[in-house]
């Protein structure tokens, strides 16, 4: 691919990501991707992406490639010893790192909030995963320093947690794009492996096993 091409192709990419994070996905066309773009080509965004689907696809991989090699190292840093805190930190705060450091204005918190009201959203992200580190992983050691916590309830929890996650962050990426934002970044992955280490662990009450169907979209 031409730097050319290269170029076109992630103006297309942040175009969408801006549009589908103000206006969510179904009411973007690909026309006005490709106008926002400053493109007079049309159908560059099926020329780039082919679909839809693929240009939210190649969004996803595009995260999960800024995303992946910090998640790597934190769990490569871990010991046996490691308590909840430290696992949940491994999901939040790579997350919170690259959405701290996207160029201003940022988008990309708030597209993938709005991702997760696509049906093909859980598919797409569970391609965009793939490579990744197994979540399962984590998963299994969570449980292991929560005794006898149903591991059911756990991934429960997990489909919850992965839903506040991406709220709380678009939420203050929209207050950051304001100047209304109190706080930081940084703050924002304490709070987020605070509260999320506090739901996991609670109690569970009689009739408190709901299972939601899971989904991979906490990224």
């Amino acid at each position: 691919m031409t730097s050319r091409s290269e170029k076109a192709r992630q103006a297309l990419m942040d175009a969408a990501e801006e549009l589908y994070a103000l206006h969510g996905v179904e009411a973007v066309s690909n026309r006005a991707i490709t106008e926002r773009a400053g493109s007079a080509n049309h159908s560059a965004v099926a020329y780039h992406f082919g679909t839809r689907d693929g240009l939210i696809s190649a969004l996803l991989r595009r995260h999960m490639d800024e995303v992946g090699p910090l998640r790597t190292a934190r769990i490569e840093r871990l010991d046996d010893a490691t308590d909840l805190r430290a696992l949940i930190a491994c999901w939040v705060l790579p997350h919170v790192h690259v959405l701290r450091s996207t160029p201003a204005p940022a988008w990309r918190a708030r597209f993938l909030f709005q991702l997760r009201t696509l049906p093909s959203a859980d598919t797409l992200t569970r391609e965009a995963m793939a490579d990744a580190d197994d979540p399962e992983a984590l998963t299994a050691r969570m449980s292991a320093t929560l005794g006898d916590l149903p591991r059911g309830i756990l991934h429960a929890r997990a489909q919850i947690a992965a839903g506040v996650l991406l709220g709380v962050c678009a939420e203050f990426e929209r207050l950051v794009a304001l100047g209304d934002q109190e706080g930081s970044w940084e703050e924002v992955g304490v709070f987020l492996i605070d509260a999320i280490a506090g739901m996991i662990a609670a109690p569970v009450s009689p009739g408190g096993h709901y299972d939601p169907p899971r989904s991979p979209l906490g990224i």
